[in-house]
């Protein structure tokens, strides 16, 4: 088996978007907003002139299996988002290793502070989130979003300590 985390290639981009808003419309019941935000967050991350803003595709056996990306917010710190794997893919360890990669990217430039936002419906990656050493920094019940009544919460690392 081969496996590589690898930058964006051709495709991926559009593969990320429409990955995220079947698995989320399936897994959790999302709207078609989920997808749209989505999109609209990817294509900033992609035209970004700031080279730390990166989204990587996990790929095992030449097959797209994951993905996560990070960007720098106006503070400095460092936000994830797209963390995906697919679902034949589960329980390998990808989610863990991309997290890991991320983590790497972050500390080589130098920043001291993630950030992420989930939802309390995303068990497992919150379970991923704690076990990496994440906290709940703020959460808001009752957010309307994506055709649904959620509890938003949002996660933060700090390297330094």
């Amino acid at each position: 088996m081969t496996t590589q985390i690898r930058t964006l290639a051709p495709g991926d981009l559009e593969w990320m978007i429409s990955m995220h808003g079947l698995i989320y419309a399936r897994e959790f019941n999302f709207n078609a907003e989920f997808e749209a935000g989505i999109a609209k967050k990817a294509a900033r991350i992609r035209e970004s002139d700031d080279p730390f803003n990166c989204i990587w595709i996990k790929q095992v056996d030449g097959q797209r299996a994951g993905s996560i990306a990070v960007s720098k917010l106006d503070d400095g710190a460092a936000f994830i988002n797209f963390v995906l794997v697919l679902d034949e893919y589960r329980g390998r360890g990808i989610a863990m290793e991309l997290m890991q990669h991320l983590i790497v990217h972050v500390r080589g430039a130098g920043i001291n502070t993630i950030r992420l936002e989930t939802y309390t419906c995303l068990e497992h990656a919150r379970v991923l989130y704690k076990n990496l050493g994440f906290s709940i920094a703020s959460s808001e019940k009752d957010c309307v979003r994506f055709g649904l009544t959620l509890t938003q919460e949002y996660w933060e690392l700090r390297l330094d300590q």
